[in-house]
């Protein structure tokens, strides 16, 4: 693994789930607008939006068995997959989370959500030539999706490819500009290129954006 800096202890202190997943961005179409639609009278279509109330309500291990009861029985249903995906990330369960999402992957392979969400997990897990993989393919996808350009940097920052990194990054900042973690790794990766001057503005950036935030 690639070794941090000491300006880390600088860093705008937010919310990586704010920063990321929560971060203002103009959206592609997400997993579920590839699902066919539920009939109205359906069963499961309840016990789905009960389930996406329990993670809405931050209860993610109530929401993953909730989808995951639909799962057992639908195992072709992309929203309970994506859900339950979802729900186990969000319970730091990141081995589950990533058997949903690749399962969910394999019904929706050109949704880019599912492949961000996918990314997203196995930098979690700290395989990260497969989730910058995952990311490149969801920005692909949505060249607009800004969580997963800064999460794609995170992860190239981590194998040490500084300029990729930075390609990342700086689009990460285009679509959010809110991101102060987004500069603050920019300034990560100018420091091992060398260029201290740059990796102290990005730091500086960082505060900043991170103050308004």
């Amino acid at each position: 693994m690639a070794r941090m800096t000491m300006a880390e202890d600088e860093a705008p202190k937010q919310d990586e789930a704010a920063a990321v997943t929560d971060a203002p961005r103009k959206r592609g179409r997400k997993p579920q607008d590839d699902a066919p639609e539920q009939p109205a009278n359906d069963p499961w279509a309840a016990k789905l939006e009960r389930a996406e109330s329990l993670a809405a309500a931050g209860s993610h291990a109530d929401a993953a068995e909730a989808f995951g009861s639909v799962a057992a029985a639908q195992p072709e249903n992309l929203r309970a997959a994506v859900g339950m995906g979802s729900a186990l990330f969000a319970a730091g369960k990141y081995d589950g989370a990533e058997k949903e999402l690749r399962r969910a992957l394999k019904l929706a392979p050109d949704a880019s959500e599912v492949s961000y969400l996918l990314g997203h997990t196995l930098y979690k897990k700290g395989v990260y030539a497969a989730a910058a993989t995952a990311l490149r393919r969801a920005v692909e996808l949505d060249p607009e999706h800004g969580a997963a350009h800064f999460v794609l940097g995170e992860a190239l920052n981590q194998m040490a490819e500084s300029d990729a990194a930075i390609e990342a990054l700086e689009e990460a900042v285009r679509l959010v500009p809110e991101n102060g973690k987004a500069y603050y790794a920019m300034g990560i990766a100018y420091d091992r290129k060398g260029n201290h001057d740059r990796a102290a503005e990005m730091y500086r950036l960082s505060r900043e954006v991170g103050k308004t935030a």
